[in-house]
């Protein structure tokens, strides 16, 4: 496991880590990142930065209540982002209205999850698991391959 300081401004270097670990990978299905964390912790801010990293045209929000957004790349690799936020679901089950299945069978895409145990277990590439250490500053250890 990794572990990375960093501040807001500069999570376009964890960005670029992630996305430096999907063009490293040849996989036939999508590169799947959850994202660990407390509220606030930084989680769609971190995904805000990498949408940005990845030159993607529309403003990133929070899917908290539409569950699931999807964004185009012009990335050579990354088609779309697709961003899930599972905060709201009560029991994995729920989970099967994302037809997630769909989204890992295509390797362009790469999907970040939000609060990823809520949706029962999940086969990912890599987990970022967010801490705060003050308003500016998160502690992010970056654990690869279900290691």
């Amino acid at each position: 496991m990794e572990t990375m300081i960093v501040k807001e401004e500069n999570l376009n270097l964890l960005a670029r880590k992630v996305i430096d670990k999907v063009e490293e990978k040849n996989k036939d299905e999508a590169f799947v990142v959850l994202l660990e964390g407390d509220l606030g912790a930084g989680k769609t801010t971190f995904t805000k930065h990498f949408a940005k990293c990845l030159e993607v045209a529309e403003e990133v929000s929070s899917p908290t209540f539409i569950l699931k957004k999807e964004y185009t790349s012009p990335h050579h690799k990354i088609k779309k982002v697709i961003h899930i936020d599972a905060y709201r679901f009560d029991n994995p089950k729920e989970a099967k209205i994302l037809r997630i299945e769909d989204d890992t069978k295509n390797k362009d895409n790469i999907i970040l999850i939000e609060w990823p145990a809520k949706m029962g277990y999940i086969k990912s590439d890599m987990v970022l698991f967010f801490e705060v250490i003050d308003e500016n500053t998160r502690e992010v250890k970056i654990k690869y391959d279900q290691e």
